[in-house]
């Protein structure tokens, strides 16, 4: 599946310090979407992120301001003032393959958000982590009717309706994005779907899901998603 330049479709990677991984995620990006563009957003990397990012060809979009979802929402706004109206985005850190990325892209024809999923593929992951999943998976579920499984997966497909939508309203009440964006997007009407994906995990560098930052993460993730449970879109509280 080849993308000329000019097309309304670009990669969105943020990133924070994955100068040593970045490479191989290019590398499988240029595979596997041949000439679509890549735009890397770098959370004030202390390291040659930047440098790597432009030396392979992709765009860099700085964001001082520490944070996911401040990285991310500079990354769409980005993306809306070129024109872009098809979005793939994955992290740098090597666990979101890019050679399912065109299979993502497809499904966009049924779906203003298409996720990939760890769910039923084997994907490897602390325990830590899937417990934490599966506990907010299940209010997902329970609260909203959508038999989601994988809400902590990065791993996005979005159309210009997404990105519209999340460019003006990120970052979200408890600052974190994962099962309460899944939330805040089907009560504003999206049409959510999830493929399965295997994801491998991270082999170097740290991951915000494990040790102390992953409790840290974690807890971000309850109290968001605890805040969009209390989001009624039709009132705006």
């Amino acid at each position: 599946m080849d993308y000329a330049p000019g097309m309304s479709l670009a990669v969105l990677i943020p990133a924070f310090n994955e100068a040593e991984q970045l490479p191989r995620t290019l590398a499988g990006i240029a595979r596997s979407l041949p000439g679509a563009p890549v735009i890397v957003v770098e959370n004030g990397c202390t390291d040659s992120t930047p440098a790597v990012a432009r030396s392979l060809g992709a765009e860099v979009v700085s964001q001082p301001g520490r944070g996911y979802t401040v990285t991310l929402v500079a990354g769409y706004r980005h993306c809306l003032a070129r024109g872009i109206s098809r979005v793939i985005q994955l992290d740098a850190d090597g666990q979101h393959p890019p050679e399912a990325a065109p299979q993502l892209l497809q499904a966009l024809d049924r779906a203003d958000m298409v996720t990939g999923s760890r769910q039923g593929t084997g994907s490897p992951g602390t325990l830590a982590r899937r417990a934490g999943n599966a506990a907010l998976a299940s209010a997902v579920r329970a609260s909203t009717g959508a038999p989601l499984q994988d809400v902590m997966s990065g791993y996005w497909a979005l159309n210009r309706h997404s990105l519209e939508l999340f460019a003006h309203s990120f970052p979200l009440p408890g600052g974190a994005a994962d099962a309460n964006v899944r939330v805040f997007a089907l009560r504003h009407g999206l049409r959510l779907l999830e493929l399965p994906v295997f994801m491998p995990v991270r082999t170097s560098g740290d991951s915000m899901h494990s040790g102390l930052k992953g409790a840290r993460s974690f807890a971000a993730s309850v109290k968001s998603l605890l805040l969009a449970l209390q989001v009624d879109p039709l009132r705006g509280a």
